[in-house]
């Protein structure tokens, strides 16, 4: 049995080394072919002049339109099969895909709605809606008409990733090959390297790359490419039937327009703007974020990104320079995110990531804060028309054909005459740009010069879902936070006298942030420009709280000075008759501990909420809920004690006496100032029909209705701005309300200590406090 056994296993073995054998002899398996579009026809090739491109034993014949008419089938009862004819080579150069689509398709109007046009990107139709590009061309053959049938069909997410940034299948670990150091926009690596994202639905923690915490990343790079989609999905053209929003400019009854392009005008005259959509047209925010607080204010002011592009870990360019060719043939770079990057394998640098910074943004629905990875570039432009000079050029200005540094620009920037140049020497000087801008006018650059920008590169992808998202309510909500969070622009000195400046394109996004160099190192810091917006625990007028410290701080003081005073100078009251009085009703009592507690929790909880703290945005949605509840409370308690005191006619209690008023508050105020401080009696007598002095009265009047009312209305504001924050922005939103709000909270602080303190000038230090809890109070006898 066990002979059987060792049998069997060789005999296994031998077929599997037999087997890879022959796998090695017949070479790496042919690449899938894609499947014929039957519903695309066959059509001509033409060339540049719109003559035909017809092969012929292996030869291109031009041959006019004229000469190709289709000729008539014959019907045939009894049809035999015919084999296709075999591909045919033919030169691809000669293919002018403008004239070739043009027999069914408007390819001017095309060029003229296309996105990749307006940008000066010369992408032809073949890169984008042949699987493999135009060199696919040759896998198919011609039938006898002098036609090409060819797979044609939507783009698809490797055609997009072929120019801008990785796109990965799940066939294979995803990883990043060493030709990431050529920098190449556009390229396979070109948006990866912009802002570190990756489409794909694989896990990370499936990747070959070197990720802290590798196997805690059990997500895909990007949910959308997990779910199946593709880049046209959300990237269509904007007259597409079935996708488009019509914006309806007519009858506003109209809920929903049914008129709309036909497929045949469509396919005639497809629009390539290929704007994105918008989340929300498959996603609706308000459904599915209920334990988010004023989900509408969120959304309103936040790019769905912002949170759910919380962190990117492929390599990001926060630094290029783009005027010198390394070695390996491609610009200096510096990378974010990544911590160890010695060797030229970028999967086995270890990366921990990084946090896009937020700008603003102009959407469809108004302008949002956004995430952007700002990254400074050097490169040679033209002069004339400021178009970046092809990087081809750059290359074959420094490196030989031999694939090595010419001698010359050895020479020039070979500091320490070692024969090699370090990436510390890879910066020209004044000197070396004039040699270098004479070799780009000799290739033919017109009037090169070097621009150094700050550009600020949008986060679209790199989506993650519920669990993963930004949530910690402290990245926003606190005074350091990604509004306003330094962020590094590499070391890399760029060129000799060249200052970096804010792209033009990226002045909104970086509205407010300035560019610093601290010991070497180039640093974007600042606040971004939050005109008309205004975050709770983040954003704060100094002047408010200036003032309201102040007067805050004037209070304390001046309790400070005066009870100092009274301890100093203290003697004995008169010895006078007291009773026992029943000043406070049950009702009165709970009115005044509840409206005390509702405003100590409306204090602390502003405090946290205006000043949070290490951890506190954790609890963050926490303390809004707390503040809210108690603001209810408060107001609710306000409104039956206003009905209780005009019903009972209690309200006469607040309203000072017009007679001798002036007298009575100057008695009060002096009893104040130097009675306390003898032992004198107090001026006025206290009863139940007069429990207030006329300053109480006073500080009651302003307090009741005009600090407390003011709060209530700012406060209330500032939740409708959460919850409707289309209503307040004929006012200018939460910026103005906001500050009003804090300068009032600060005056219902400073009267909480002076309230308290003047608790203490009974005939006891603790008489007035006991009083409001039992209801009973020792009255001098004269007082009934």
């Amino acid at each position: 049995m066990k002979t059987s056994w060792k049998l069997a296993a060789l005999v296994l073995a031998i077929q599997l080394v037999a087997l890879s054998n022959a796998q090695a002899q017949q070479g790496e398996p042919p690449q899938r072919q894609a499947p014929v579009n039957e519903m695309h026809p066959a059509f001509y090739l033409r060339d540049s002049t719109g003559a035909v491109i017809l092969p012929t034993v292996g030869e291109a014949d031009d041959l006019s339109a004229q000469e190709l008419q289709d000729p008539a089938p014959a019907p045939d009862p009894d049809p035999v099969p015919v084999p296709a004819p075999a591909p045919v080579s033919i030169p691809i150069v000669q293919i002018d895909q403008n004239k070739t689509c043009a027999d069914c398709h408007d390819t001017a109007f095309i060029n003229s709605t296309s996105s990749h046009h307006a940008k000066h990107v010369q992408v032809d139709c073949l890169t984008c809606h042949l699987p493999g590009g135009v060199e696919a061309v040759q896998n198919h053959a011609f039938d006898s008409n002098g036609k090409i049938l060819l797979p044609m069909s939507a783009p698809s997410s490797f055609s997009c990733g072929s120019c801008h940034g990785i796109t990965h299948d799940l066939q294979t670990p995803l990883e990043i090959l060493p030709d990431l150091m050529l920098g190449e926009m556009p390229g396979i690596y070109a948006q990866t390297l912009r802002t570190g994202e990756i489409y794909a639905g694989q896990f990370m923690s499936s990747s070959l790359l070197n990720l802290e915490g590798k196997f805690t990343h059990d997500r895909p790079w990007d949910v959308h490419a997990a779910r199946g989609l593709q880049c046209s999905d959300c990237h269509y053209s904007a007259n597409h039937p079935q996708k488009a929003t019509w914006i309806k400019k007519g009858p506003v009854h109209l809920k929903e327009d049914p008129r709309s392009l036909s497929i045949s005008a469509y396919l005639k005259r497809p629009d390539h703007e290929l704007k994105a959509a918008t989340c929300e047209k498959c996603h609706d925010p308000l459904k599915v974020h209920k334990s988010m607080p004023y989900v509408e204010r969120h959304t309103q002011a936040l790019a769905c990104q912002a949170c759910h592009s919380p962190k990117l870990y492929a390599p990001a360019l926060k630094a290029v320079d783009r005027t010198v060719i390394t070695q390996d043939g491609g610009p200096v770079m510096q990378f974010r995110g990544i911590e160890h990057a010695e060797y030229k394998a970028p999967n086995t640098w270890y990366s921990v990531g990084y946090q896009p910074i937020l700008g603003r943004k102009h959407t469809d629905d108004g302008v949002r804060f956004a995430p952007y990875n700002p990254v400074a570039t050097w490169e040679w432009v033209s002069s004339e028309d400021g178009t970046p000079v092809d990087a081809q050029l750059v290359r074959q200005v420094f490196i030989g054909e031999d694939g090595k540094y010419r001698p010359d620009i050895i020479k020039l920037l070979d500091k320490d005459a070692d024969g090699l140049i370090s990436e510390g020497e890879l910066a020209l000087s004044k000197e070396a740009q004039l040699v270098i801008q004479e070799k780009l006018s000799a290739l033919g650059v017109k009037s090169p010069q070097i621009r150094g920008v700050v550009e600020a590169h949008p986060v679209s992808h790199g989506i993650v879902k519920g669990d993963f998202t930004a949530a910690s309510c402290e990245s926003c909500h606190s005074q350091d936070s990604r509004f306003n969070s330094p962020i590094s622009l590499g070391t890399i000195t760029g060129p000799q006298g060249v200052e970096l400046s804010v792209a033009p394109d990226s002045e909104l996004a970086l509205s407010g942030r300035v560019i610093e160099v601290n010991d070497q190192e180039v640093v974007l810091a600042g606040s971004v420009d939050s005109t008309g917006t205004y975050v709770l625990g983040h954003h704060r007028y100094e002047w408010t709280d200036q003032l309201g410290f102040l007067i805050f701080l004037a209070s304390i003081l001046g309790v400070a000075v005066h009870g100092g005073l009274r301890i100093i100078k203290r003697q004995p009251h008169a010895e006078k008759p007291m009773r026992r009085v029943y000043l406070y009703g049950i009702y009165e009592r709970i009115w005044h501990w509840t409206m005390a507690a509702s405003i100590i929790a409306l204090l602390i909880t502003g405090i946290q909420i205006h000043f949070p703290g290490s951890g506190s945005g954790q609890r963050f949605n926490i303390l809004v809920l707390v503040h809210n509840v108690a603001a209810v409370i408060m107001i609710l308690n306000a409104a039956l004690s206003l009905f209780f005191h005009i019903t009972t006619g209690e309200i006469r209690q607040f309203v000072p006496r017009p007679k001798g008023f002036v007298r009575r508050i100057t008695a009060q105020a002096m009893y104040y100032l130097r009675g306390i401080f003898t032992g004198a009696a107090h001026p006025l007598a206290k009863s139940a029909k007069h429990k207030l002095n006329p300053l109480q009265q006073v500080t009651y009047v302003g307090l009741l209705n005009v600090l407390f009312p003011l709060q209530v209305l700012t406060g209330a504001l500032l939740w409708i701005g959460g919850v409707a924050p289309q209503v307040l922005e004929p006012i200018g939103g939460l910026s103005i309300i906001g500050p009003v709000h804090n300068v009032g909270s600060w005056l219902f602080l400073t009267f909480i200590v002076v309230h308290v303190y003047l608790t203490t000038t009974g005939h006891t230090p603790g008489a007035l406090i006991k009083a409001m809890v039992s209801g009973w109070e020792m009255l001098e006898e004269e007082a009934e």
